[in-house]
């Protein structure tokens, strides 16, 4: 079921989790040990790949900083945001806080 929600695989030198659907905080709850175990065993940068996510809840921000905090700010990207996912990322400060781009 999981797999509905991530696909978490291995290339170039990081270990790219991309998102399916809505990140709300039942499918978060779902998904995120599994994140953090794989981040654990990769050692590998991280990118999060938001290309199909078009709703974050506060649940997902959370990952986001647990990520962060355990991988680095230099390890560790978000990409492809939709625009309304951004500004949620932005209204809670975390866009800046992490030095996001795009």
């Amino acid at each position: 079921m999981s797999a509905d929600i991530v696909q978490i695989q291995s290339g170039d030198n990081t270990l790219v989790c991309a998102f399916i659907g809505p990140m709300n905080a039942e499918r978060c709850n779902q998904v995120q040990k599994q994140i953090e175990e794989s981040i654990e065993s990769s050692g590998l940068p991280v990118v999060f790949d938001m290309k199909e996510v078009e709703f974050a809840a506060s649940s997902f921000l959370r990952i986001v900083l647990t990520v962060n905090k355990k991988v680095g700010r230099e390890r560790f990207q978000v990409v492809n945001v939709d625009p309304k996912v951004k500004k949620v990322f932005k209204m809670s400060g975390i866009w800046d806080a992490l030095k996001l781009e795009g």
